[in-house]
């Protein structure tokens, strides 16, 4: 999935927070985004999926532009997108199985006979073999993060939306959701759009890193040039969060 957002307005009563946006997502890439707290990055994953409607501007995905379509034509296309949530959002009172299996219940995917099937074959994907009996609340943050991938992955979908997907965990747990992340991205060829603070996910993860500033992206480069890049605002936050780091670490 390709996604061109083109010069996108997004306002909430006089509280202006998207100003004229444009970002590219090539399909079947990882694309960051980067900034700080309040400039926007939630609400832009919003419009990604048709939640939020910008107030001028296109939303270009695989050359149609979604913006002017109504709901019942944006319900195909949500099927195609999975968002990993920061917490996991997964419900405590079912199994991990019951859990994964949540999508192809509900869209009856899948015949009883077969989720069982698709439960086992998606826990592997992402290293949980044996858990599908597990209750959620037994398990570790990254293994709880690892099954709602594993549950997103159960819809075959073309876009994968991380939402902070090592935020709370210890370097070697955000390690393993990082290279889950990598490999997943190089197995399926399925496009990826991370929101992060992450540094270290930064520059092991991405093909390219968009910084969002003041309603814009103001940079768009590969890893190693954004590390390097002359604009102020860039280094500044650099800096700023490689000290939050350093500060969570002590």
């Amino acid at each position: 999935m390709r996604i061109d957002v083109q010069n996108i307005y997004k306002s909430f009563g006089g509280n202006h927070v998207l100003k004229g946006l444009n970002l590219t997502i090539p399909e079947g890439k990882i694309t960051v985004i980067v900034g700080g707290s309040g400039s926007g990055k939630s609400v832009l994953l919003k419009h990604l999926t048709g939640l939020l409607r910008p107030d001028s501007g296109k939303i270009i995905v695989d050359g149609r532009d979604i913006v002017p379509l109504p709901e019942t034509a944006l319900f195909p296309l949500r099927q195609r997108i999975a968002v990993i949530f920061q917490s996991g959002g997964l419900l405590s009172s079912l199994t991990v199985g019951d859990n994964v299996a949540l999508g192809l219940v509900e869209h009856r995917l899948a015949t009883r006979d077969k989720i069982p099937e698709i439960v086992r074959e998606k826990l592997a994907l992402v290293r949980l073999e044996g858990k599908d009996g597990e209750m959620p609340g037994n398990l570790s943050v990254g293994m709880r993060k690892r099954v709602s991938i594993a549950r997103a992955l159960t819809l075959h979908p073309d876009l994968i939306l991380y939402d902070e997907p090592t935020a709370g965990l210890d370097p070697p747990m955000a390690e393993n959701i990082d290279d889950l992340i990598l490999r997943l991205s190089r197995e399926l060829k399925v496009t990826s759009v991370m929101v992060t603070h992450d540094l270290t996910s930064v520059f092991k993860l991405a093909d390219t890193v968009n910084m969002l500033h003041e309603g814009c992206i103001i940079e768009s480069l590969p890893p190693e040039e954004f590390k390097n890049s002359r604009n102020q605002i860039v280094q500044n936050f650099i800096r700023r969060e490689y000290h939050a780091a350093a500060i969570m670490i002590l």
